[in-house]
Parts: C-alpha cells; sequence; structure tokens
C-alpha cells in the first residue's frame, strides 16, 4: 500500500516518477494480485497494465488544506518554475500579496534575515529559517553552508521545533536545511537562498552549472522539484536571497519581474 503524489521527485532514481510504478508492477512475481486505487487522471500510467485498476475520484488531491495567506502559492510555482511564465506568476503574486502573502527578494542576506525577523517579533509558536539547494556549490561563499559536511550534522528535530532561543532552532538563522531536510515540513515563513544550479539563460531555466552526477536520469527535473520543494511550504511569506554573483543577475531580473518586490 503507498500513497504516492508528484512533483515531489528530488532524489536520484525518482525522475521518471510515477510511471516508476507501473514498471514496478510489471516486473512483480504476481503483478495480478494487486490492486491499483487511481484517480481517473493517472489513466494514461496505469490503464493496460497488468494489474487491476479502480479509479477513485476522491484520490484527486486538489483542494489545498493550507493557511489563508498561502493559496495559490503552489500556482505561483508552478508558473514560475515549470511554465517560466513571467506575467502569469506576477499576477498570482499580486494576488498573494493581496492576500497577506509577501513575496519578496534582496542581494544582501543580512537583509533577509532582518526582514524575517520582523515578521515574527516574539513569536514562540512561529517557525521560520533559511533553506537552500542541496547542489548548489556557491552559496557557502555567501555565508549559506548548504554543504554537504554542514547539512549531514542538521538535527532536524531541534532544528524544527525547538523553540526560538535554542542556540538549535532554525529561526537563529543559522542552520541551512535542504529539500531533503524540509519537504514535507511547512513553516511561516523562509528565506530562499537561491543558487546557481538553476538560472536563467536566455529567457529559460537553466541547470548547466548544477553538479549533475552519474546516477541521475534527468537532473533537469530534479533541480524543478527541489526549488519547488523549497518554495512551497511558507504559509506567510518568504524572501528569496539571490547572492551579489554577477552570474545570478539575470535571474533577480527574471524573479522580479516575475513577482518578487525588492527589499531596501
Amino acid at each position: 500500500m503507498g500513497l504516492i503524489g508528484t512533483g515531489q521527485e528530488i532524489h536520484a532514481g525518482e525522475e521518471g516518477g510515477l510511471v516508476q510504478r507501473r514498471r514496478a508492477l510489471e516486473t512483480a512475481r504476481d503483478p495480478g494480485s494487486w490492486m491499483v486505487h487511481a484517480p481517473a487522471d493517472l489513466e494514461s500510467v496505469f490503464a493496460g497494465g497488468p494489474s487491476a485498476v479502480r479509479w477513485e475520484p476522491s484520490l484527486t488531491l486538489d483542494t489545498a488544506i493550507r493557511q489563508h495567506h498561502a493559496e495559490g502559492l503552489s500556482d505561483f510555482v508552478a508558473a514560475l518554475l515549470e511554465k517560466g511564465d513571467a506575467a502569469v506568476a506576477a499576477r498570482l503574486a499580486e494576488k498573494l500579496a493581496s492576500g497577506g502573502f509577501p513575496l519578496r527578494m534582496t542581494r544582501d542576506l543580512a537583509t533577509a534575515k532582518a526582514h524575517v525577523r520582523e515578521l515574527h517579533p516574539d513569536a514562540p509558536l512561529k517557525r521560520f529559517g533559511i533553506v537552500a539547494s542541496s547542489r548548489d556549490k556557491d552559496l557557502p561563499r555567501f555565508r549559506v553552508d548548504n554543504s554537504y559536511q554542514a547539512t549531514k550534522n542538521l538535527r532536524v528535530g531541534p532544528w524544527y521545533n525547538a523553540p526560538p532561543s535554542d542556540p538549535d532552532s532554525w529561526c537563529q538563522l543559522r542552520s541551512v536545511a535542504t529539500e531533503f531536510a524540509a519537504q514535507g515540513l511547512e513553516h511561516d515563513s523562509a528565506i530562499v537562498a537561491w543558487g546557481t544550479d538553476l538560472l536563467r539563460v536566455d529567457g529559460a531555466w537553466s541547470i548547466a552549472r548544477a553538479w549533475r552526477g552519474r546516477d541521475l536520469e534527468d537532473p533537469y527535473r530534479i533541480r524543478i522539484n527541489a526549488y519547488r520543494v523549497l518554495l512551497t511550504p511558507a504559509g506567510e511569506g518568504m524572501v528569496i536571497f539571490v547572492p551579489p554573483d554577477g552570474d545570478l543577475d539575470k535571474t533577480a531580473g527574471d524573479l522580479e519581474s516575475a513577482g518578487f518586490r525588492r527589499l531596501g
């Protein structure tokens, strides 16, 4: 039994998406003993396979259960990452802002930290911190240590649950969580440190500077999904920190065109 969704494939080997589930059934010892329960929009994946399928409309999870400020955030992120449509993203960003979900951007880390602290003064139950892509190799130069050595020692429990005054709390804005630690953990606000592993080049997203690795079948999909994981959990707002690196100037400009308002 498994509850399986889409758009969250961030690990090597997951790039194939739900088709991999079909392949697993086809190679199972007794595929006829399995019953697949799925929404009808996945018919192209499972229909005609070796296992019986029962289409269940209730399994189409199309109702967001989030803080009301963040309604529409997933649509905004999809417009930004999947479609690369700045005009559509900007309209959705304006709608989010009018609903109380601000989208901000800065090239200065200290400004980003000050901003999220101002959003949650003396709020012991609020959760906010710094997240970044695991594949970027340039962020440590700008005091965002997303290196493997730093993030492998992250104690996720205290990082997420400890009160803001605790040295291990991510509200201290010292430690960094990558998509692997942050996946599935909703929070109030975030500083999303944007790396050179996902750049805007000639009006499209480029992963040319990402470390691909031999084990990645579709590195582009993994990077897009990684940034989706980083951008979607916040419930009350976020600020993008784009390091003052010339290679990120175009990316910063396109993010601003997509609706992120500059701080300062």
